[in-house]
């Protein structure tokens, strides 16, 4: 039984997981703007949602890429490598600060609430790093599909 396409139906799968739901924060957003008293949790949600189903699916995806490198393609293929590299860029931007910056816009709306000045910093740069996050997502599934250098 080949297991390939099985992989590659499951790393699909994967892909649609993680950014599905990265996608769902600017909408858990916009319905938390037009309802503040239900911002914290919008937030909260967000962050649940980040560190237990997109996260884990983004982890899932680089396991299963290699697996599916090893069963056909080689690392020295171009796509395959700026694949990889816009993967890293992605988890440093993601894990050093996306994640923090959203932990502590948190911290800040429950400690002195949404009219606190930091928290209107924290909620910029966090919409800034999720603008940057889905640029970077986008060029990895662009790359993944057009396979530029085969």
């Amino acid at each position: 039984m080949d297991l390939y396409p099985w992989l590659k139906v499951l790393h699909i799968l994967l892909a649609v997981v993680a950014v599905g739901f990265n996608i769902s924060y600017a909408i858990w957003l916009a319905r938390a703007a037009r309802e503040p008293q239900h911002l914290g949790y919008a937030l909260r949600g967000i962050k649940f949602l980040d560190d237990r189903i997109a996260n884990p699916a983004y982890l899932g995806l680089l396991v299963v890429g290699v697996l599916l490198v090893l069963m056909r393609w080689s690392f020295t293929n171009l796509w395959i490598l700026v694949a990889l590299g816009l993967y890293a860029v992605l988890a440093v931007v993601a894990f050093g600060f996306y994640s923090p910056t959203l932990t502590r816009q948190i911290a800040v709306y429950e400690t002195s609430g949404p009219e606190d000045g930091s928290f209107a910093a924290l909620a910029a740069r966090s919409r800034l790093l999720g603008i940057v996050l889905g640029v970077i997502v986008l060029a990895i599934i662009v790359v993944m599909v057009l396979k530029p250098g085969t």
